[in-house]
């Protein structure tokens, strides 16, 4: 059974089993399975993360896979991230924190080849750089990456609220999308479990207008 199969057959079930507690339970157990069908909606979604073909599958595992790390930070990279962690500072709680996330943020817009500006906006509508923040759904950290993905092709060990973990990860994703698709709002819908709607790539684009300018200096 092919797993988008295998998928259908637990959702069904699910909700056959369910259906009989639905009709007679209270309104608070009523919202808890709508929580919980919302989430199994979500995976459904993504779940084309299993039916990659194999180069594909292949190109992603090597994406997923940490760097070597360096110390080494060259006069343009701490200028840039001076003035990166400037525009995130309103964002976070420490100039500390400003600074990881703007170090990493720098890092893998050019190893994926993503403008900076777009990483921000994705973590802004996101989580608004709450690297601790999940979702009802179970989207982890400041790119709000489902754990599937580390299960699938990364590492099950890798810490999703791990700042450098997780938007290596989130980068590493929206790259394998702009791959696919050729096309930033749907690598964006995609990202987000809505392929082929417009209100989530509006809501990056709108973000990015906001960082580019405030990254005009930089």
């Amino acid at each position: 059974m092919s797993p988008k199969a295998l998928l259908a057959a637990v959702l069904v079930a699910g909700f056959l089993v369910s259906l009989p507690f639905w009709i007679m339970s209270t309104s608070e157990d009523k919202q808890h399975l709508t929580e919980t069908t919302t989430a199994l909606q979500m995976v459904e979604r993504n779940v084309g993360v299993l039916d990659l073909k194999p180069e594909e599958k292949e190109s992603l595992k090597q994406m997923l896979k940490p760097d070597a790390r360096s110390e080494d930070v060259d006069y343009e990279q701490q200028v840039w991230i001076k003035d990166l962690s400037h525009t995130i500072r309103p964002w976070v709680s420490d100039d500390s924190e400003a600074e990881v996330i703007a170090r990493w943020v720098y890092h893998y817009s050019k190893r994926f080849d993503l403008s900076p500006e777009l990483i921000l906006s994705v973590i802004a509508v996101e989580s608004r750089f709450d690297h601790f923040a999940v979702s009802n759904v179970g989207a982890i950290g400041l790119m709000q990456v489902m754990p599937f993905w580390k299960e699938q092709l990364g590492s099950k060990d890798d810490n999703l609220l791990n700042v450098e973990t997780n938007i290596r990860y989130g980068c590493a994703i929206l790259r394998h999308y702009l791959d696919r698709y050729h096309s930033l709002d749907r690598a964006l819908a995609a990202y987000n479990g809505s392929l082929g709607r417009k209100k989530y790539p509006n809501k990056i684009r709108q973000a990015m207008k906001r960082f580019k300018a405030e990254n005009a200096t930089i």
